[in-house]
């Protein structure tokens, strides 16, 4: 999965999430741009600003290590997360609260899912998220449990419905790199799974 692309012409530590390339021919078109050198700004760029380091709305750039080292460390730090929050920016989260929420909100939400054939689900822990559209529902399995439902029923009915059904043995590890980028939110695994593997 690409999500953003660095030019640069020496090596930058970053996950395989970006594209590092040393030309900004061989970029991704359309993916976030950052590239890294003052001497190539100035000649391209004339009109950059060295305050904000941002030419356009996808495009940034930063100077090499040689040239100003702390800025250069934390133009793509900051880009990096930058790059991970907007991937989720249009992902709607919500945790289904079976105390708070009326019994007209989820029937609603349980028909909701059952409607679309492209549910990934990802269960952490007491913690069960199912993903599809935009949207990601939070479930509380010991919650569901307390209202007296059958978790095992309930999880099996997810299971069924479910395209992929992750476990967190199964994938933490591999997105471990990813979700530090996203404030360790491990609900967005089943989203960043699908970029993966559309």
């Amino acid at each position: 999965m690409l999500i953003a692309n660095i030019v640069s012409a020496n090596n930058v530590n970053v996950s395989c999430d970006f594209n590092v390339v040393k030309s900004l021919d061989l970029t991704v078109q359309g993916l976030p741009t950052l590239i890294v050198g003052w001497d190539y700004i100035k000649k391209h760029y004339p009109d950059y600003d060295i305050i904000n380091r941002k030419i356009s709305d996808n495009l940034y750039w930063t100077f090499k290590k040689t040239e100003r080292r702390e800025l250069h460390e934390e133009d793509i730090y900051n880009f990096v997360e930058r790059v991970y929050k907007q991937l989720t920016n249009n992902i709607k989260y919500t945790f289904v609260d079976p105390i708070l929420f009326d019994r007209k909100t989820i029937v609603k939400l349980i028909k909701k899912i059952n409607k679309t054939n492209e549910i990934i689900s990802y269960k952490h822990d007491s913690m069960l998220y199912v993903y599809f559209e935009t949207f990601i529902f939070g479930f509380d399995l010991e919650l569901i449990e307390f209202i007296g439902l059958n978790v095992e029923k309930f999880l099996l009915k997810i299971k069924n419905k479910s395209k992929v059904f992750l476990e967190k043995n199964m994938i933490f590890i591999e997105y471990k790199t990813r979700i530090e980028n996203l404030d360790n939110q491990v609900k967005y695994i089943p989203y960043l799974y699908s970029i993966e593997n559309e």
